[in-house]
């Protein structure tokens, strides 16, 4: 969990750099648009062990506020004839079943508020920024609109292979590929229906 934390502790040098670089924060106040349409997002094992520690802490009705909202979101999915593992295959493609419906919200927004937010996952981190993703720069356009080019793109490929390799050594309960990636909302369901 060191290496995992010093990756955040990392990640967070890197955003602060580029908020200072840019003259702000990327994103409004009271904007959650990237937390729409999330709720299939893989992650990957080591980001949710941590994510894990925010939602034992959670209050239980909120707890039971999130799972609730994970059970909505598979429901749906599994209606439209998913499962975890198609879910974890399909990627973006998944996420167009839920695509502008409740059900696509991350489980873990309510009322508009992130209730894990330091514990959140790596692109719920970085998202907003400029990103290199494979061969392309990412971010959201209503940040960085038509700029993002002038600034240093965050590492998000190495982010993201960081936390694979992180991943590999976890012993896990969940159902796992050779990735080592879950959905969140598959997570959620996991790890708070039993309690």
């Amino acid at each position: 969990m060191d290496s995992y934390l010093k990756l955040i502790a990392n990640i967070s040098d890197e955003t602060r750099a580029l908020a200072d670089q840019a003259g702000s924060l990327p994103c409004p106040t009271g904007c959650f648009d990237c937390c729409r349409n999330t709720a299939t997002m893989s992650i990957s094992l080591a980001e949710a062990k941590h994510l894990s520690i925010g939602l034992k802490m959670l209050p239980h009705q909120i707890q039971k506020n999130v799972q609730e909202k994970a059970e909505r979101t598979i429901n749906k999915i599994e209606q439209e004839g998913y499962s975890e593992e198609k879910v974890v295959m399909a990627g973006v493609e998944s996420a167009e079943i839920i695509k502008g419906h409740v059900e696509g919200e991350c489980p873990m927004l309510l009322s508009g508020v992130c209730v894990v937010y330091d514990y959140r996952p790596i692109i719920c981190r970085v998202w907003g920024y400029p990103i290199q993703n494979n061969l392309e720069v990412a971010c959201c356009k209503k940040t960085f609109l038509d700029s993002e080019r002038k600034y240093k793109p965050l590492p998000y490929n190495q982010y993201w292979n960081d936390c694979k390799e992180l991943s590999i050594p976890l012993n896990s309960k969940q159902k796992k590929d050779a990735t080592h990636r879950i959905p969140i909302c598959y997570f959620v369901q996991y790890l708070l229906k039993s309690d």
